[in-house]
């Protein structure tokens, strides 16, 4: 009964026999009796194969899978008979790529291991043999569904929690395809079958970077309540909406090992590589006016000795106006506390203190003396009476000088101090001054430091929406770099890090006119060392972006899942395929003409490339970016409501 049962199974799914072998690429003559759309079995109807279908070629007792690329027609001389009918005349051949075969024990394996022989014959695959090639998650991984296939309606796609969190994921697809509805989703499916236990809170650290705040819960209150837990409530969710346009915004914590770290202010005000970095980090590093800044007399003594040497100096270079300037950045590192005595000597030099053009020499208008010229020796008692005599005794008090206005006085006062004397050029160290003036409001708006972390529950989602262009790219650098460097160090505390970053091509972009080749490497180069090496610090990225192609190759390339929405410029198709060896022919092409919310899985976690329906989510846990509906808004009035 069962030799009758598999010989009627082999005369139904047996489809036809291969006739050419080239590599990876077969071609399957399909027999005549089988060109129909379906097949009829035990009562029910089955269907056939045809281009993006699977098929079985049987060589021996080895079983190998390929994937249909294609299918033509070609002529049958021998079949050809004046008495047939024409459609007897032709094969249906079929083209196949080779995928995997099934093990000993049944359980699908991507690869190809041998090859198929001329005449092996080929067979539809069961409804079990399709289920084995679909099952993605590993008999001791988690699985999540993330939605249907496409194709074949009612069969879920399960991924496995560590074969994709445990890896780079990939988001990618033009605006409007559904990639952040796909981003949103499989997060939300692993914060719903996690957020009960205590070790997932404990260990599970996911920073979302939320370039336009499309992930933070929407204020606005809807009848379905629409946007207001995007992704998980808040019991797993940290907001920052971070804003360089007003006050009352949140603040990224930073540590005071990160704020002194000389590399973060030299990323911060884009210094160049050959002047303005070495001169930050000289500085920084130098306990010199750390120690000043502990004794209000001992830096008072400094800053009249800066303000004598720019007087007796008389450079041509300076004029009263920079002296002016140093005094109102001392003022203004004080901040309320500053006294009101050091304003009016401010003035008071600014007022009376002229420079002569032709004896290159400062001069100071004094009531009885008339003009004192600081470059006549006889005056030098003049001179240290109006400097070191009148600023020592200022009640200046530097102990309130804290944090970040603490090593931007630092800065300040170095750069006067060098430039002063003659050590340092103006034109050099003047721009990345300039920056961090004009940087600095922004700066305390949006950090500040803090023996808190940043993390302090399952996911953290920094929206820069209001921030300004140039803190935006930026700010996600530094934060991330911050996090990569304390996991390296805390590498072997159980700790898990994924890092995701929507609309990535901020960031991760190779080509930018704004800034600088030394700034785009170190730029790069940090998410290229994450992406390389942080899966042995247990640190993950996740990018989603629109354009892959503005994306370092380094970095697409090296991702090990992706969800790939529809792609409709060449350039980013192309980028996809230099990047993507997972993906066929099928898939590949199909890129420009997916649906909004399909995708295509494909990567290590999928043993084959699968086009997925992406679950629909609650309301609730949508993302904030959906499609304004006009229709809505203009729809017209009634004649009789006019």
């Amino acid at each position: 009964m069962s030799s009758a049962i598999d010989a009627q199974e082999l005369s139904v799914f047996k489809i036809g026999s291969v006739v050419e072998v080239s590599g990876r690429t077969v071609r399957i003559r399909v027999d005549k009796s089988k060109n129909g759309s379906h097949l009829l079995y035990q009562g029910k109807i089955l269907r056939n194969v045809s281009v993006g279908g699977y098929v079985k070629i049987a060589k021996g007792f080895y079983d190998i899978i390929a994937k249909v690329d294609g299918e033509a027609v070609s002529e049958d001389n021998e079949a050809r008979s004046p008495y047939g009918s024409k459609r007897s005349h032709v094969d249906r051949v079929l083209t196949v790529s080779l995928l995997g075969f099934f093990d000993s024990k049944g359980k699908f394996q991507r690869g190809v291991r041998e090859l198929p022989l001329i005449n092996n014959d080929c067979f539809v695959l069961s409804q079990e043999e399709f289920d084995e090639i679909h099952s993605f998650v590993s008999g001791n991984d988690v699985a999540l569904t993330i939605g249907t296939l496409a194709m074949e309606k009612g069969q879920h796609v399960n991924i496995g929690v560590d074969a994709v969190f445990a890896s780079h994921i990939g988001i990618f697809g033009n605006t409007g395809s559904g990639k952040s509805y796909t981003l949103a989703t499989i997060y939300h499916q692993l914060f719903e079958r996690y957020k009960d236990s205590a070790e997932f809170k404990r260990n599970a650290e996911f920073v979302l970077i939320d370039f336009n705040g499309e992930y933070v819960n929407s204020a606005e209150v809807t009848e379905d309540n629409r946007s207001t837990s995007v992704i998980t409530d808040s019991s797993l969710k940290r907001e920052y909406r971070l804003s360089t346009r007003g006050k009352g915004k949140d603040r990224l914590p930073i540590s005071k090992g990160t704020a002194e770290d000389p590399v973060f202010w030299t990323v911060l005000l884009d210094a160049s590589e050959k002047t303005q970095a070495p001169f930050i980090q000289r500085t920084l590093e130098s306990t010199f006016w750390d120690d000043k800044l502990e004794d209000d007399d001992a830096l008072k003594h400094e800053i009249a000795y800066i303000v004598h040497n720019a007087i007796k100096n008389g450079d041509s270079a300076q004029d009263r106006a920079s002296i002016n300037h140093f005094l109102k950045e001392v003022a203004l590192a004080l901040g309320k506390k500053v006294p009101r005595e050091l304003t009016d000597y401010t003035d008071q030099l600014h007022a009376k203190l002229g420079y002569h053009n032709v004896g290159k020499t400062f001069y100071y208008r004094d009531d009885q003396k008339g003009d004192v010229y600081a470059n006549d020796p006889r005056n030098d008692g003049f001179f240290r009476e109006l400097t070191f005599a009148k600023i020592e005794k200022l009640d200046l008090q530097f102990g309130l000088v804290k944090h970040l206005n603490r090593i931007r006085f630092k800065l300040i006062v170095q750069y006067y101090s060098d430039v002063f004397r003659g050590f340092a050029n103006r034109e050099h160290l003047g721009p990345v001054i300039k920056r961090l003036e004009t940087r600095m409001p922004a700066i305390r708006k949006l950090l500040k430091v803090s023996g808190k972390g940043l993390i302090r529950k399952p996911l953290t989602v920094i929206s820069l929406r209001d921030v300004n262009l140039d803190m935006k790219k930026v700010i996600p650098l530094l934060l991330c770099r911050q996090l990569y460097d304390r996991k390296k160090k805390k590498s072997g505390h159980g700790k898990f890090l994924n890092i995701i970053i929507d609309e990535a091509h901020n960031i991760l972009s190779t080509t930018s006119a704004r800034e600088s080749e030394s700034w785009k490497d170190y730029r790069l180069e940090t998410f290229e060392e994450i992406v390389k090496e942080g899966r042995k610090f247990g640190v993950f990225l996740t990018i989603a972006s629109q354009r892959p192609h503005d994306i370092s190759d380094t970095i697409v390339s090296q991702l090990h899942n992706y969800f790939l929405h529809r792609l409709v410029n060449n350039l980013d198709i192309h980028a996809i395929e230099k990047a993507v060896s997972y993906l066929d022919k099928v898939s590949f092409e199909s890129l420009p003409i997916l649906p909004t919310g399909t995708c295509i899985l494909s990567g290590v976690s999928a043993q084959v490339p699968v086009v997925v329906g992406v679950s629909a989510l609650a309301p609730h846990f949508e993302p904030n970016s959906k499609t304004m509906t006009l229709n809505d808004k203009w729809h017209p009035i009634d004649d009789k409501d006019a």
